[in-house]
């Protein structure tokens, strides 16, 4: 109202400007043109113009003004969605579920606010075991959302995920893997599932693309690969037990050489007899690495040749030779090679830097071999001690 307020004082305003300045003399105009002429004073003419323009004006904003209306009221109306959408959101972050669902329905206005009001509306239903109405507003988000969304994909399979319902999580978290393979959050909720699915094959193909993205620290992915690997290869000694040696093959070459995975493969030999297969894997881990729990494994390996072991064992012994592990390997490889000196000798060494329970009940069977049950008794009790 005040845009016409001040047009009319403008009007008034120019007209009695254009009265004095003519009042004296109004002037004279002729316009002709063929057979038409036309004769008016100057001060007329000057009237019609301004008259002219001022009505040209005019009607230029009663054009517009159901547009400025229009546009006025979608201003109040996003402003309102987006403050529905903050007072829905603090809801969802403080727990409330049933206010932050009816709260995010409230001034819903189409557009891209649209999409989140109904995601964060459908979470709460979710929240509160709904499920109508989380099919009810996934429905409204989809016809907003181009068929195939990597943000909608991954919401539903979070829900999902919070419905244990993991297959259809995975189901549709590999639809967004589809679209975006090196999303960090695609392939973050593809390392949770094929975890909670214990698809471990899955979880190692899976490996090098976080480590490609350095989504995950070393020590993680290690970590992941080496629980992976252990459940993988225990699944198959449970379901597929002729499959182990395969399985085991296809892993790379240095995952296969880690004391943690090395030692359920070497343990699955033992068991089976195969310590000739085992014994060389294990040395040649030891190269790589040295491991204690792998020295130690070395002793129980009952091969064909302990002399043969005893020597590789000795070979170790000159750059470890205060490792209390391996004095108690050569030890026990020397007491099975029926060596009593030898076997004695790496014992009481072993005790005098670390004596151990295992050790004390080796030096027992030694007596027990060398005719000693008196002596045997005392490094039984002694072992039973150290182990209390």
């Amino acid at each position: 109202m005040k845009w016409f307020i001040t047009l009319l004082i403008l009007i008034v305003a120019t007209l009695a400007t254009l009265t004095w300045f003519f009042q004296d003399d109004p002037g004279f105009l002729v316009i002709g043109h063929g057979a038409w002429t036309i004769e008016t004073s100057l001060s007329a003419f000057i009237f019609g113009l301004v008259l002219v323009y001022l009505s040209f004006r005019v009607l230029m904003i009663l054009v517009r003004f159901p547009l400025r209306l229009f546009q006025n009221r979608f201003i109040q109306q996003q402003e309102k969605a987006q403050e529905s959408l903050v007072r829905g959101l603090l809801a969802l972050i403080q727990r409330q579920w049933q206010q932050a669902e009816q709260t995010l329905l409230k001034n819903v206005s189409a557009g891209e606010l649209e999409t989140l009001h109904y995601l964060g509306a459908a979470y709460a239903a979710e929240k509160q075991h709904a499920s109508s109405r989380v099919s009810e507003y996934l429905a409204v988000t989809r016809k907003g959302l181009p068929k195939e969304n990597v943000t909608l994909f991954l919401f539903e399979a979070q829900l999902h995920l919070q419905q244990h319902n993991l297959l259809a999580a995975l189901e549709k978290t590999q639809m967004a893997y589809s679209l975006a393979p090196k999303h960090e959050q695609v392939l973050l909720l593809l390392l949770t599932l094929y975890t909670q699915l214990a698809d471990w094959q899955a979880l190692l193909a899976l490996l090098p693309e976080l480590r490609k993205r350095k989504i995950l620290s070393a020590e993680q992915l290690q970590g992941l690969e080496n629980r992976a690997s252990i459940e993988l290869i225990q699944h198959t000694l449970r379901t597929q037990p002729s499959q182990v040696t395969t399985v085991w093959s296809r892993m790379p070459k240095m995952m296969r050489l880690r004391p943690v995975i090395l030692q359920v493969y070497l343990k699955h030999l033992m068991t089976a007899g195969d310590a000739a297969t085992a014994e060389p894997l294990l040395r040649e881990a030891l190269k790589y690495q040295w491991d204690t729990d792998l020295v130690a494994l070395y002793g129980e390996l009952e091969t064909a040749n302990t002399s043969q072991q005893i020597t590789y064992a000795e070979t170790w012994l000159k750059s470890h030779p205060k490792d209390t592990v391996l004095l108690q390997t050569l030890g026990q490889l020397s007491l099975r090679n029926r060596t009593w000196d030898k076997a004695q000798q790496y014992l009481e060494s072993n005790i005098s830097f670390a004596p151990t329970p295992k050790t004390y009940q080796l030096l027992a069977e030694l007596s027990i071999q060398k005719g000693d049950p008196v002596q045997a008794n005392e490094y039984y009790r002694r072992g039973l001690q150290l182990a209390m």
